[in-house]
């Protein structure tokens, strides 16, 4: 697992969720859809939930609940970015963390696996509520990687 592509992909991360964020705030009706805020609440719990999984950790799922508010959303998002950008600054990549459940029942993964997960589980989701974004009227914000790379270096 290659460390500096990880931490560039986290920066990724949290800059196309800046731009998301950005085009919600200038749209109410996209910050009232159920669809996109209920993804928001997931990708935040599942980069909350890998990030402490692969710190060997294990994460309280019981108390992972969602945010009501946009703006509790919001910053819950900013810190599971920045939780996952400092896991990956201290966590050792090939450690092998056992899963409770998997599709063949238990396993282990290395803890760089389940980090690279939170990041494109995130990148998956951000599309369909790019894709929700334009069913309500929105153009959605570029967030590629490829443009964050020429904007950023």
């Amino acid at each position: 697992m290659d460390a500096e592509l990880l931490k560039d992909l986290a920066q990724h991360q949290a800059w196309a969720d800046a731009q998301h964020w950005k085009t919600l705030h200038a749209n109410a009706a996209l910050l009232a859809d159920a669809d996109i805020r209920k993804r928001l609440n997931h990708m935040t719990i599942a980069c909350e939930m890998l990030a402490a999984l692969a710190r060997g950790e294990s994460p309280d799922v019981a108390g992972m609940k969602d945010r009501e508010s946009v703006e509790e959303i919001e910053a819950a998002m900013t810190k599971a970015n920045e939780g996952l950008a400092a896991t990956l600054g201290t966590v050792n990549l090939d450690k092998m963390i056992k899963l409770p459940r998997g599709p063949k029942g238990p396993f282990d993964a290395p803890a760089g696996v389940l980090l690279l997960q939170a990041l494109t589980h995130s990148q998956h989701h951000r599309g369909q509520n790019a894709a929700r974004m334009r069913e309500l009227g929105v153009t959605p914000p570029m967030t590629d990687f490829v443009v964050w790379y020429a904007m950023e270096h």
